[in-house]
């Protein structure tokens, strides 16, 4: 059940504590835009790090079970009103986030984005954030497409939620990038799933069987590569036209699924990111601003590019 994350929150932080030391840490809360996510596990570890060298301070790692944007905000709405000490969050839909965020601010609550940024407009709600300049996303995802098919083609962009600042950047990206003379999108597209993996696969079935001579699709996110069973049955379809580059894949995101899909010839490449060490600045961040202390905004974390000639150099260790 989706009530599953509010519930954990209420056993967490929404009953008296005695006073030990433990009662006395600081509650600094992650929230990812799901918890089915892998991508967003690694940045739960980067959080437990970051708390465990601080010492004094509770990761909270807590959010929808699914990618749930009200969910996301009724979540956020709790914290606030339990007085956490801090939060991070990746917006899933930056306006409804930034509405929420208002009253952290009032309450005096720092906030910090990370992956996920608001809208520019509504950017003083949060003191930073933390995570890559997703434009740069689109860019490199874009880059590899013009390496491989130098003659452009036709594509489709796959991506996540409409309301979600990070995909929306990456499709700028993308577009922007992919010369308008040589590229042309297919109609129907982008694809929204909205971090919805069944329907993802399902999504990216029907565009391939619409479009049987299609030359690329790029993803903005990873949503296929996570329903891993399903997304190689589907792609082994293809194989002939993988080999040859006649189509090409294209994802963000190097998880290990995502590089097993890499090295099998399942992808043409992959533009990572690294969660790990979003959700260890955050909370890094979040214990300066309780402390009075300035933070940078934003905090630019890197980007790894794998190819297949590149897989075992290609990620930041």
């Amino acid at each position: 059940m989706r009530i599953t994350s509010l519930v954990a929150l209420a056993a967490l932080i929404g009953v008296a504590q005695p006073m030990t030391a433990e009662a006395k840490d600081k509650v600094f809360a992650l929230v990812p835009k799901a918890m089915n996510n892998p991508f967003f596990d690694q940045a739960r570890d980067g959080c437990m790090k970051a708390a465990k060298e601080i010492g004094g301070i509770q990761c909270l790692f807590i959010g929808p079970a699914d990618a749930t944007e009200q969910e996301q905000v009724q979540v956020v709405q709790d914290l606030i009103t339990k007085h956490v000490d801090g939060i991070g969050v990746s917006a899933a839909n930056a306006p409804a986030i930034a509405k929420v965020l208002a009253r952290a601010k009032e309450a005096n609550i720092p906030v910090v984005t990370w992956d996920s940024d608001l809208l520019p407009a509504d950017k003083g709600l949060r003191a930073s954030y933390i995570g890559t300049v997703n434009e740069q996303v689109g860019i490199a995802v874009a880059k590899q497409a013009i390496a491989l098919k130098p003659n452009g083609g036709s594509y489709c962009i796959q991506t996540g939620g409409p309301a979600a600042a990070n995909m929306n950047d990456r499709i700028k990206g993308m577009v922007e990038t992919l010369p308008s003379d040589k590229w042309k999108q297919v109609a129907g597209c982008p694809l929204y799933n909205n971090d919805d993996f069944p329907l993802s696969i399902t999504q990216l079935t029907d565009l391939l069987a619409k479009y049987p001579k299609i030359d690329a699709v790029l993803d903005a996110g990873g949503a296929p590569e996570m329903e891993v069973k399903a997304y190689r049955e589907l792609m082994e379809k293809y194989k002939d036209r993988l080999n040859n580059k006649d189509l090409v894949m294209l994802f963000v995101e190097t998880l290990p699924m995502q590089m097993d899909d890499l090295k099998a010839g399942l992808s043409h490449g992959q533009v990572g990111q690294r969660p790990f060490e979003m959700g260890y600045k955050a909370i890094y961040l979040l214990n300066d601003l309780t402390q009075g202390k300035s933070v940078p905004d934003p905090v630019t974390i890197g980007l790894d590019v794998c190819t297949p000639e590149t897989i075992d150099t290609c990620k930041k260790q």
